[in-house]
């Protein structure tokens, strides 16, 4: 720091040292996921949380986020930056044409979004409300456990689709957020236009401020075979007695 503009009776001259900005860097860690260098999906379609290291990154959760989770999108090529003490840097600095997906304190996950493949992508809507009846009203108070932005049925509907521990969602058309203050990224506005649960029961009919429409998983002939056990006995291919004439 400069103490004043006067020199002094000897007519000091006062310098500092300039930082540049490669220096400033090296305070800056980048880490780059598995895989980074690959095109293409790295990710689930829609996925929701990314794990580097320790850190679970929640992706469109933390400070300065606007990215969204969609269903018809995944992560490709991502890199974490943790910022240094002088400055950070930009996410395209480090992974030209990715965008600030998650932050968590002082780290940022940097991902390239990618569409998804379109056999992921084409299931028709007709299909997809096949596999779900709907009605009005909300699931369980506080049973959600994950939120979204994504405020259509096709898209709330894909996200539990994919998921095998959904059973039921809800959702609006509206842009419905909360204050999320207790979690790793606090924000004011959690956005929640779709929720999942993993339980099957409505709350109620009241559709709430943003009128939202309850929906869950229909279970199918098929679906309800994979709860069956089969065992056979020992032997059970061959033909002919496998027990004794008149066995009790």
């Amino acid at each position: 720091q400069l103490r004043s503009s006067d020199p002094g009776s000897s007519c000091r001259q006062f310098c500092r040292k300039t930082v540049s900005a490669e220096a400033e860097q090296e305070d800056i860690e980048v880490q780059y996921l598995n895989g980074s260098s690959a095109n293409g999906c790295m990710h689930p379609c829609g996925a929701g949380s990314v794990p580097m290291g320790n850190v679970e990154f929640s992706i469109g959760a933390g400070a300065g986020i606007e990215y969204e989770v969609s269903a018809d999108m995944c992560l490709g090529n991502c890199a974490t930056v943790k910022a240094g003490l002088l400055q950070t840097v930009s996410c395209s600095a480090v992974l030209p044409g990715s965008k600030k997906v998650s932050k968590v304190g002082n780290a940022k996950l940097c991902c390239v979004t990618e569409v998804c493949p379109s056999t992921t992508t084409t299931t028709n809507t007709s299909a997809i409300g096949e596999n779900f009846t709907c009605e009005d009203g909300q699931g369980p108070a506080f049973a959600s456990y994950r939120h979204t932005g994504n405020n259509s049925f096709e898209a709330c509907a894909a996200l539990c689709d994919q998921d095998s521990e959904c059973k039921s969602f809800d959702f609006t058309g509206a842009n419905s957020s909360h204050p999320e203050l207790f979690s790793l990224t606090p924000t004011l506005q959690k956005k929640d236009s779709c929720r999942l649960y993993k339980v099957a029961q409505r709350r109620s009919l009241d559709v709430g401020a943003s009128g939202r429409q309850f929906c869950r998983k229909t279970v199918s002939a098929e679906a309800e075979q994979e709860d069956i056990e089969v065992q056979y006995l020992t032997g059970s291919s061959a033909n002919g007695c496998m027990h004794p004439c008149g066995a009790g």
